[in-house]
């Protein structure tokens, strides 16, 4: 057999099993990743003081999230390539593309967590960054 990945295990019990199939799981998303790359979008949401998302390096800077002065400031990893969309084609978002699922996931949930509201009533303040769309870069 050519361009087939075959994992045996007999008698296995039920995490051995489990453990194979999260190989095989990632083993898949390696191909997928090479083969058409993985593409998060994260809109940006606020109800007063617009969100401010700039790009650096390797880093993504959030300022003016409810009005705060602290600037929030997440690392992207891995290999993954965060950039702004331009305001006249979509606005306030933030994109994220790589091959790696397990890097661009990470770093958008910690763009996310960065932006989580505390001690206030979060049924009221719906504000933060959250993942729009998940996609593939190269569409088949």
């Amino acid at each position: 057999m050519v361009g087939v990945i075959v994992a045996d295990l007999w008698f296995g019990r039920q995490i051995q099993i489990a453990t194979i199939k999260t190989v095989l799981s990632h083993i898949r998303n390696m191909f997928i990743g090479v083969r058409v790359g993985f593409r998060y979008r994260m809109r940006f949401a606020y109800a007063h003081f617009p969100v401010s998302v700039t790009v650096e390096d390797r880093e993504v800077a959030i300022r003016n999230f409810l009005g705060e002065k602290y600037v929030r400031r997440v690392n992207v990893l891995g290999d993954t390539i965060a950039k702004r969309t331009e305001n006249n084609v979509t606005k306030d978002e933030l994109t994220l593309e790589g091959n790696d699922i397990n890097d661009v996931s990470q770093t958008a949930a910690a763009i996310h967590g960065a932006c989580l509201v505390k001690r206030k009533d979060i049924r009221k303040f719906l504000d933060g960054i959250y993942v729009s769309a998940k996609e593939n870069i190269v569409e088949e």
